[in-house]
């Protein structure tokens, strides 16, 4: 009896596949071809590792904890110099959280001695602020007292911050003090001025002399008529209640002067081309010099 060629194309096409499947299969387990790597294999390969659901690498996750550990640390170091201040103010332990606070030497306090100089009424206790940083002694801390030097706005403290810095090293402030001079804000440029005076060298002169004398836009908004004026960094009007007008206000910056006259030893006092011929004449070699001499 023959079979009907109809009835036997489904087994033909069965042994077909299965046919394939071996091939394939066969050769793979024999130590043929691979398989295609995972997704997660094609990602270990390239450096990556999973890590907190997402990629990254070494380098990544090694910064997150780096930040996350330093971030944790300041947290910390605000409510341990909270808990030390409040001690300050018991007289049992006062002398005990006041040598604490003058001994911290963590460049993690940094950030939280800042904010306490910032906020803190007791000028002895501002000068432990200050006498911490000094011993961090860090970067972080080297730009902090900068910074309390240049805006701190009791000049006592300013002056505890210039002469830390000066133990530092002067070079680190002098760069962002010099920088100050071209503020707009008056009051800025000769807090400038009066670091300098203590910390400033030769390259500190023209820049000096450049603010002996700086020009500043005068603005007013004040209501019925009266005028009032403010220096500010975009300039501004002069407004007497008919509209708002120009003017230039020249200052004489009486710190910049004494930070030169410090600095130099001489004194020219407003001129400021005097002051520049001066430094040129000093800086001229003399009239007898030849270069060609060795």
């Amino acid at each position: 009896m023959r079979a009907n060629p109809r009835s036997l194309r489904p087994m033909l096409l069965a042994a077909a596949v299965l046919a394939h499947a071996v091939a394939v299969v066969v050769p793979a387990l024999a130590g043929g071809e691979d398989p295609p790597p995972s997704p997660r294999e094609q990602m270990t390969a390239r450096g990556f590792v999973r890590y907190r659901g997402s990629w990254r690498t070494v380098q990544e996750i090694g910064l997150i904890e780096r930040n996350e550990k330093a971030s944790l640390a300041q947290k910390e170091w605000v409510r341990r110099l909270e808990r030390l201040r409040k001690d300050v103010d018991r007289p049992a332990t006062a002398d005990r959280a006041a040598e604490e606070i003058r001994e911290i030497s963590d460049p993690f306090a940094v950030p939280a001695l800042g904010a306490a100089i910032a906020k803190e009424a007791v000028p002895t206790v501002r000068g432990w602020y200050v006498e911490a940083l000094a011993r961090i002694g860090s970067a972080d801390a080297t730009r902090t007292l900068v910074a309390i030097a240049l805006d701190h706005p009791d000049p006592e403290t300013r002056i505890a911050a210039v002469e830390r810095l000066e133990k530092i090293g002067p070079q680190f402030a002098v760069p962002t003090l010099t920088a100050a001079l071209g503020s707009p804000n008056n009051a800025q440029v000769n807090r400038a001025a009066e670091a300098l005076a203590r910390l400033g060298g030769q390259e500190s002169i023209p820049p000096l002399i450049d603010a002996l004398q700086t020009r500043h836009v005068v603005g007013a908004d004040a209501p019925d008529g009266q005028m009032s004026a403010t220096f500010t960094p975009s300039g501004g009007g002069l407004s007497m209640g008919g509209g708002p007008k120009q003017s230039v206000v020249v200052s004489r910056n009486t710190r910049v002067l004494e930070a030169l006259v410090a600095i130099t030893g001489t004194n020219h006092e407003w001129d400021a081309d005097g002051w520049r011929r001066w430094l040129a004449t000093r800086n001229a070699p003399p009239a007898d010099f030849d270069p060609r001499r060795g």
